[in-house]
């Protein structure tokens, strides 16, 4: 898995000739979600649509896989950031750079849970 995995693009950039592109204004219910507060957005297990939450969830597998994915957000003309800074995240208004937080998130977990079961069940620091 690369640094670069994951960018998010606004509505005038062009995507990578090699990566996946995704629109965030394509997947129901998904911008309703990032409308939320932050505690309650960033509660992947609290999501109540299920579609949604397959879609942040192959994103992430497609990324663990190898692949590089484009998440077009819709709500930017441009995305003026060279990769992801998530330290702001609870103020962000970019559902783009929710989204990626969100698929970075479940990615974290997805390679937590395989080095588990690489490990025999048991975590090593």
């Amino acid at each position: 898995m690369k640094e670069d995995s994951i960018k998010t693009i606004g509505i005038k950039e062009e995507s990578r000739e090699e990566a996946l592109l995704t629109y965030v204004i394509e997947v129901e219910g998904l911008t309703d979600i990032l409308d939320k507060d932050f505690l309650e957005w960033s509660n992947f297990d609290s999501w109540e649509n299920i579609a949604v939450q397959q879609w942040i969830f192959a994103r992430a597998l497609e990324v663990y896989r190898g692949k590089k994915i484009d998440i077009r957000c819709g709500c930017c003309e441009y995305i003026n950031c060279l990769k992801n800074d998530f330290k702001k995240i609870n103020n962000q208004e970019c559902y783009g750079i929710k989204s990626a937080y969100m698929i970075e998130k479940v990615l974290g977990e997805i390679v937590l849970a395989a080095a588990k079961r690489e490990s025999d069940g048991t975590y090593s620091a």
